[in-house]
């Protein structure tokens, strides 16, 4: 419960949440663990959201929807905080159970530790593409991430549900002018100061998107973007291809065991333009301002 001095503060963006919110609301309030404060940042809803919000013990900051920025709005909760912890989480993440908090700091007394973050496990209804996508990224093992893992295509973090140490983070906040992947880019930051990075498969949240192929090729192509900035030398890109394979037979072999052996041509158009999409992001500085607006999920970016 909110607390004069909380163990943790949880950061929660909010922008027309819907009332699937009152869900992760309740899961949060559950928990076993009660010394945490909730800090709801809302982008100028035009639903319900902040009425859902008012019947629990929250701090609420409104803020203009064009100022919103995945990065800068973060920063702006880190600075309200008043808890030793950080946790950032998206309004569309589902605790799981009663000890999603207290599995996802308990790493944080490990001074070598910078973050943690949460297993992601894909809702129940979710299709069995994206179900598979899900399930990969977010394995039932613990994962410790080091130095030599940044590579392309290691799920290094996500601020979907994660966790550090406040001290850390004020002097290490998410770099603002980034497309996307902030929490991409500050692991990163992170693992180059020889700190880790620790995935707690214990600490899980229900969260799962399912995106048609012009989203993707969009999503995928802000990857992209993203991945000229955290991975700029060549040595960082080795095994990117291989691994993409990999992936793919990995579905392939999934697919076939659900018994949706006719999924596989629209899986692998998926990939293929997953592939192209993150391929033309990375060179997205060789191609005109306007391409790259029509391409990219964030126009305003491109100025």
């Amino acid at each position: 419960m909110k607390a004069k001095n909380p163990l943790v503060s949880i950061i929660i963006i909010t922008y027309n949440s819907g009332n699937n919110f009152k869900q992760t609301l309740d899961a949060i309030f559950s928990q076993k663990m009660k010394d945490f404060e909730v800090i709801i940042i809302d982008s100028s809803s035009t639903d319900n959201t902040l009425d859902i919000v008012k019947k629990y013990n929250t701090r609420i900051f409104k803020i203009k929807k064009e100022e919103f920025g995945h990065g800068k709005t973060r920063n702006f909760g880190a600075n309200l905080a008043k808890g030793k912890y950080l946790v950032f989480m998206t309004q569309d993440a589902i605790p799981a159970d009663k000890n999603w908090l207290s599995e996802l700091i308990k790493s944080l007394n490990d001074e070598k530790v910078a973050g943690v973050y949460s297993r992601q496990i894909p809702k129940e209804n979710e299709n069995t593409i994206d179900k598979f996508f899900y399930l990969s990224l977010y394995p039932e093992k613990n994962i410790t991430w080091k130095k030599e893992d940044i590579v392309q295509g290691n799920n290094i973090f996500s601020d979907v549900s994660s966790a550090m140490r406040k001290e850390l983070f004020l002097k290490n906040t998410f770099n603002e002018k980034l497309i996307l992947g902030e929490d991409y880019d500050w692991a990163s930051r992170m693992l180059n100061k020889n700190l880790q990075i620790y995935y707690n498969s214990n600490s899980k949240v229900i969260h799962s998107h399912s995106y048609k192929l012009c989203s993707v090729f969009k999503r995928n192509f802000d990857i992209g973007v993203l991945y000229q900035t955290i991975y700029p030398s060549k040595n960082k890109q080795k095994g990117f291809f291989k691994k993409g394979t990999t992936i793919l037979a990995n579905e392939l072999k999934y697919l076939a065991k659900k018994g949706k052996v006719y999924l596989v041509p629209y899986a692998i158009l998926k990939d293929a333009t997953k592939f192209i999409a993150i391929n033309l992001g990375k060179n997205s500085n060789h191609l005109p301002t306007f391409i790259n607006k029509r391409l990219s999920n964030y126009p305003r970016y491109w100025k």
